[in-house]
């Protein structure tokens, strides 16, 4: 299943505004910001690879012919 590059730049987003707010306190801490390098370093990748896997954005179609009942004069 591939994945939209818009997807992909949202999920850039998300993890560079987490790591912006980050406080390095410990250990545990830097060994999170280090994942959230790595995670960010490969969406950039994804990012800027053109394959099969990176599929255009496709806005869902909006379905013809369904009406909103009436509603009831009270």
């Amino acid at each position: 299943m591939g994945i939209s590059k818009q997807s992909v730049e949202t999920l850039m987003d998300l993890v560079e505004i987490k790591i912006s707010y980050m406080d390095v306190l410990d250990r545990d801490d830097a060994k999170e910001l280090r994942v959230l390098e790595r995670c960010r370093d490969e969406l950039k990748a994804l990012a800027g690879a053109v394959t099969a896997e990176v599929v255009p954005f496709v806005r869902a179609q909006r379905r013809a012919g369904i009406r909103q009942p009436a509603l009831a004069a009270v």
